[in-house]
């Protein structure tokens, strides 16, 4: 373990056991006295996060391995509980993400995956341009049957990076989609079980994807270099004035430097994904 450096990526479908190898893996890392970071890339079924982000933390230290890790934390918004539709930001802030954890010092980086591999939805292309763009020194598969081959076929060839391919493991359990819609409506209704209401005003800053603004639209308080300081659910928009209310359990909106509105909507009466 103490040799692996760069990035790791585990690939696989939905409940192949990515994130358990994935969280393995960093503590294990993290036991051979590297300073390492988890890049959580699976919008649907975060790890770290919140549904609609991905995120990134380090360990607090070479030896620290608890999970989850204690060192510094990051957040980059895509703005969607599913990567189709939205690939492009899916791989721009998973760099993003990257850089970030290299900029603070990571030796080795961890990267989970969404769970989207069926070429015809995308899911090779979303894989191959990850790959291609993070440039990992290892991929680790983890298929049932032949669901990763497209993918994996051409990197067995490639002499940048190690293919390691392994069998889901039959212990392994399959969740239905509506465990995993559960699983989103608890992680949001518990991040804005404090919210408060505020005014925004939307001609003081920059803001993305303005024409998603809409009740009860998901909104990312960005910092200065794009990344997600906070979420909110939009409850009242005047397009005229450019102005909202929003309700957030951010404590004021100091540091905030941008607006990135999301493709996802959240129903703050109940409590659910529209």
């Amino acid at each position: 373990m103490s040799s692996l450096r760069g990035t790791l990526m585990v690939i696989g479908a939905s409940d192949t056991g990515k994130s358990t190898l994935a969280r393995y893996l960093f503590q294990e890392l993290c036991r051979a006295g590297l300073r390492v970071a988890y890049l959580d890339g699976d919008v649907g079924q975060s790890t770290l996060g919140l549904p609609a982000t991905m995120a990134l933390a380090l360990s607090s230290g070479p030896g620290d391995e608890r999970f989850n890790p204690h060192g510094p934390r990051v957040t980059y918004f895509v703005g969607s509980t599913t990567p189709r539709g939205h690939m492009l930001p899916v791989v721009v802030g998973a760099y993003r993400l990257q850089q970030k954890a290299l900029a603070l010092g990571a030796e080795v980086v961890v990267v989970d995956t969404t769970g989207l591999v069926d070429p015809a939805e995308g899911g090779r292309a979303l894989k191959q341009w990850k790959i291609e763009l993070l440039a990992p020194s290892m991929v680790i598969g983890l298929q049932r049957g032949r669901e990763l081959e497209s993918t994996l076929w051409p990197l067995r060839r490639e002499a940048r990076l190690q293919v390691v391919e392994w069998r889901v493991s039959p212990h392994v359990v399959e969740r239905h989609r509506e465990a995993r819609i559960a699983r989103r409506r608890a992680l949001l209704a518990g991040y804005f079980r404090s919210a408060r209401s505020c005014g925004v005003s939307l001609r003081q800053m920059a803001v993305y994807e303005l024409d998603r603004l809409a009740s009860g639209a998901l909104v990312a308080f960005q910092d200065v270099e794009g990344f997600a300081l906070g979420l909110g659910v939009v409850e009242e928009a005047d397009r005229l004035e450019k102005t909202m209310i929003v309700r957030t359990p951010l404590p004021g909106l100091e540091g905030v430097a941008s607006l990135r509105f999301g493709a996802a909507r959240w129903d703050m009466a109940d409590q659910r994904e529209l």
